[in-house]
């Protein structure tokens, strides 16, 4: 005889093998977008960043939730112009690329309203951060670029907060528009194109 709690269990099990899967398909996209942009991996960020230990976890609230690291991380990107050394010696027209992908828009993340799966959204948070200059003073992307910028709203470009030679730019791309090789590659091809005319630079 099957329980309520034998159900569950099966849709657990099931829902380990979606999300693996969903993961999947999100690695295997982020490679062809970062092929497409012509662009190298460099570091990541996880803003749900597992637990060092489990102990207590059981008394945080939100302890499910921390042990699903993968939602709402940034992979960052390089394309730069042949330097030894790009993450710390910058030329005109370096960038650097955020990729955030933001499984579920409506999770409460850096305390924005908590939506529910229906109003949310599945999307992958592009931003470009562009180099206008070459830099005298060796400086680094993540830590003192990327980490002392704010994201500007969507479709608009601002200058990074602790670095006035860099300007970011960034759009959010649905998942359901980004589902085949073809849909992709129109989806980067048509945001390459608004980045550059806002920007004012070949993105």
């Amino acid at each position: 005889m099957t329980t309520p709690l034998d159900a569950a269990l099966l849709d657990v099990r099931k829902a380990y093998r979606l999300l693996a899967d969903y993961q999947q398909r999100i690695l295997e996209l982020l490679a062809f977008i970062r092929t497409e942009l012509g662009a190298v991996h460099y570091h990541q960020h996880f803003r749900n960043k597992p637990p060092r230990s489990l102990n207590g976890l059981e008394l945080d609230n939100s302890g499910g939730a921390r042990l699903l690291p993968f939602n709402d991380v940034s992979v960052l990107w390089l394309r730069y112009n042949g330097q030894d050394d790009p993450a710390n010696q910058h030329r005109a027209g370096d960038l650097l690329i955020d990729v955030w992908v933001c499984s579920d828009s409506g999770n409460g993340v850096d305390e924005k309203p908590i939506l529910s799966p229906e109003q949310s959204h599945s999307e992958l948070r592009i931003y470009f951060f562009l180099c206008d200059g070459d830099a005298q003073e060796n400086t680094n992307w993540y830590y003192q670029v990327w980490n002392g910028t704010g994201y500007p709203p969507f479709g608009s470009v601002a200058p990074c907060d602790s670095n006035p030679g860099y300007r970011v730019y960034g759009e959010a791309l649905e998942l359901t528009d980004l589902s085949g090789e073809t849909a992709a590659r129109e989806a980067i091809k048509a945001l390459r194109a608004r980045a550059s005319a806002q920007l004012g630079y070949t993105i």
